[in-house]
């Protein structure tokens, strides 16, 4: 480990666990190459935060039916600077809900934002319109269409 890399160790619960498998699940198929959790999240880092996507109820109804804490223990080695980062989309959900929220927590909100954006572009495949893997997991319609074309799904 050099010194731009720290460790978090996180208890996570066997709810959250399986959020992070299936992700990677999805994320390996996405990109043909099998992926790690710090992978996906380093890659998360700078899109959209789960706060321009989703309502904050629906955010609080998925802490609740994600519990976070539990038996299993994660280590996460990441850079300095994704840390910083994962702290700071920390402390702007905390902030957009008005109460605070813990680095798992955040952990389970950036999978979440993921695996939603995952299944609307499946959805969007399947009725037809083309995807972007290129944005934050949420597809977007073809280049070729016009605007006014589009229906935004929320």
């Amino acid at each position: 480990m050099t010194g731009d890399q720290c460790i978090l160790a996180l208890d996570i619960s066997e709810h959250l666990f399986h959020l992070t498998t299936e992700c990677l699940r999805l994320r390996s198929n996405e990109t043909k190459r099998y992926q790690t959790l710090e992978g996906l999240l380093a890659d998360r880092m700078g899109l959209p935060c789960v706060l321009e996507d989703h309502a904050p109820e629906t955010i609080r109804e998925h802490l609740s039916a994600i519990p976070t804490t539990g038996d299993i223990r994660i280590d996460l080695t990441i850079t300095k600077s994704s840390a910083d980062s994962l702290d700071a989309v920390k402390q702007l959900i905390s902030d957009g809900l008005g109460s605070e929220i813990t680095l798992g927590d955040t952990l389970s909100l950036m999978l979440f934002h993921y695996v939603v954006g995952q299944k609307a572009a499946r959805v969007l495949q399947r009725i037809g319109l083309e995807c972007s893997h290129d944005g934050p997991g949420i597809a977007a319609a073809s280049k070729d269409a016009p605007a006014d074309n589009v229906v935004p799904l929320r």
